[in-house]
C-alpha cells in the first residue's frame, strides 16, 4: 500500500521522471547509444540492469504509459544529435496515435519548463521519496471508497469500479515493475486492471479502411524521421510488443497485423520484430493483466529480445547491431 524508499509514483514516472531523463539527452557529454521509446508495454517489458549487460551500455529508458512514440522520436531527432539506436515497442493502434496520449502533454510540458514552485516541489518529493515511504496515491481515503464499495452488479458485467488503479513500482531510471498483488491472476487488483482494460476492449474493430488510414498515416510520419537518423548514423528498431487475454483476442479480431503492421513494416525502411513470430518472446511469457509482464517475465523478456535483435538487425542490413551502438569518434 505505501511507496517504499526509492519509489516514486506513476504520475511522477509518466511525466516529472522522463522530463528529467530526456534533459540527459541534450548534455552535451552524454554518452547514450540507445534508447527506449514506446507506450508502457516497453515500461514493463525492460530491465534496464540486464538490457545493459547485453547491449554493452544502459538505455535510457524514454516511454510514456498511454502514449505513442512519435512526438517523444521526432523531438530526438531534430532537436538532439543522438546517432545510436532506438528501440520502440509497438502497442497496436496507441502506436498509430501521432498525438500527445494521455501523458505526452504533460510530459513534454514538464521537459519545456515546469513552474518554478512544481519544479521545487519535484525536487523536494524527489528527495523524500529516496529516503522515506510514502501512502500510495492508489490508497488515499476516498480511492478506497470507490474501488472497495461492494455494490450488487449484473452478472457479466466488467466493472468493479473500473478507473485507476495500482500496476506498478517506479524506480531511479525510471526502472518499472509489476506490482506484486497484479501478477496474482484471479485476485482483486489483478481483477480491477482488467476491468480498466475492458472499457477499451468492447468497442468494434475498426474498419479495414481506416486501418489503412492509420498505417499510412504512420508512414507518413516516421518515414523521414527514421531517414535522418539513418543517415547520421543511427537506426530505429521496431518492436511489436506482446499480449495475452482479451488484448491478444482483440489484436487478432481487428487484423492489425495484415492491415497495418505490414503496411507499415513495407513503409517505413526500418528492422520490425514481431514478437507474435516468437514464442519466447510472447505465448512462453507471464502477462497476468493482458498487457504488461510480470516481474520475472520482463527478466526474461530482457534476456532473450537482445539476441532476436542482433539477429534481424543482421539480417535486414547485413551488419552488426553493436557497429551503431558503438559510441563514434568525436576527437575531431
Amino acid at each position: 500500500m505505501q511507496h517504499l524508499p526509492g519509489d516514486y509514483d506513476g504520475y511522477t514516472n509518466f511525466t516529472t521522471q522522463w522530463a528529467e531523463e530526456r534533459r540527459r539527452l541534450d548534455e552535451p557529454d552524454h554518452d547514450f547509444r540507445v534508447l527506449l521509446l514506446g507506450s508502457s508495454r516497453m515500461l514493463w517489458a525492460a530491465d534496464l540492469d540486464i538490457l545493459e549487460e547485453a547491449l554493452g551500455t544502459r538505455p535510457l529508458q524514454l516511454a510514456i504509459a498511454g502514449t505513442g512514440p512519435a512526438l517523444m522520436l521526432q523531438g530526438v531527432v531534430e532537436n538532439t544529435d543522438f546517432d545510436g539506436l532506438v528501440l520502440i515497442g509497438v502497442t497496436p493502434f496507441l502506436f498509430n496515435r501521432l498525438d500527445e496520449g494521455f501523458f505526452g502533454g504533460d510530459a513534454l510540458r514538464w521537459y519545456e519548463g515546469a513552474s518554478p514552485s512544481e519544479y521545487s516541489g519535484y525536487k523536494i518529493h524527489s528527495f523524500l521519496s529516496a529516503h522515506l515511504g510514502f501512502l500510495d496515491d492508489g490508497f488515499k481515503l476516498f480511492e478506497l471508497i470507490d474501488h472497495y464499495t461492494d455494490l450488487p452488479e449484473r452478472d457479466g458485467v466488467w466493472d468493479l469500479n473500473a478507473g485507476e488503479w495500482k500496476l506498478g513500482h517506479h524506480y531511479a531510471d525510471r526502472q518499472t515493475d509489476m506490482w506484486p498483488p497484479v501478477e496474482v491472476e484471479g485476485s482483486f487488483d489483478n481483477e480491477q486492471i482488467l476491468a480498466f482494460w475492458m472499457v477499451g476492449l468492447v468497442r468494434e474493430p475498426e474498419p479495414p479502411e481506416k486501418m489503412d488510414e492509420m498505417a499510412q498515416a504512420a508512414v507518413d510520419f516516421f518515414s523521414p524521421l527514421v531517414e535522418k537518423l539513418r543517415a547520421r548514423g543511427g537506426d530505429v528498431v521496431f518492436v511489436r510488443m506482446p499480449s495475452s487475454g482479451k488484448y491478444l483476442d482483440h489484436d487478432l479480431a481487428t487484423r492489425y497485423r495484415e492491415l497495418t503492421w505490414n503496411p507499415m513494416a513495407e513503409g517505413i525502411d526500418a528492422v520490425w520484430i514481431d514478437t507474435m513470430d516468437y514464442d519466447e518472446l510472447s505465448s512462453e511469457l507471464e502477462i497476468p493483466e493482458w498487457s504488461h509482464m510480470s516481474r520475472r517475465s520482463q527478466d526474461d523478456f530482457s534476456r532473450r529480445i537482445v539476441p532476436v535483435i542482433e539477429r534481424r538487425y543482421l539480417e535486414a542490413r547485413g551488419r552488426s547491431i553493436h557497429e551503431v551502438i558503438g559510441a563514434p569518434d568525436r576527437s575531431d
